[in-house]
């Protein structure tokens, strides 16, 4: 049986992107969050969008989302309080004065994350910013 040319071709397009997406796939080497800073008010309760982008030792980067692995959260303030909260797509809120650390985290490994509910135990990489809710 004689495989069209076009056929070929689209295997081994396909092929090919199997394969780049196996072994030596570049692992996360850091995150940075953006923006690195905000200030927003806590009454009314303001909102700050925040991103985060993986950077990879060859040199690229691209922004993460939810399906690479990434979550967010935030941290209490110096006196315990909760002044701010973050959903699974970057966006915080603040609800009570005080300066609050905003945490993206990702697995090292992005390739082993995938979306049916298997953990990926990876060695984990973040990046931080700061909110500070007024």
């Amino acid at each position: 049986m004689k495989c069209s040319p076009f056929l070929a071709a689209l295997g081994a397009v396909m092929c090919c992107a199997l394969i780049g997406c196996g072994a030596g796939h570049a692992n996360l080497t850091s995150i940075s969050v953006s923006p690195q800073t905000a200030t927003t008010t806590s009454s009314p309760q303001g909102q700050v969008g925040y991103t985060a982008t993986g950077h990879f030792p060859n040199g690229k980067s691209r922004e993460l989302s939810r399906v690479d692995g990434l979550s967010w959260k935030t941290s209490p303030t110096s006196t315990g309080t909760v002044a701010a909260t973050i959903g699974s797509t970057g966006e915080a809120t603040c609800s009570a004065p005080g300066n609050v650390t905003i945490t993206a985290t990702a697995p090292e490994n992005l390739q082993l994350t995938v979306n049916n509910g298997v953990q990926n135990t990876a060695s984990s990489v973040s990046g931080t910013a700061t909110l500070d809710c007024q």
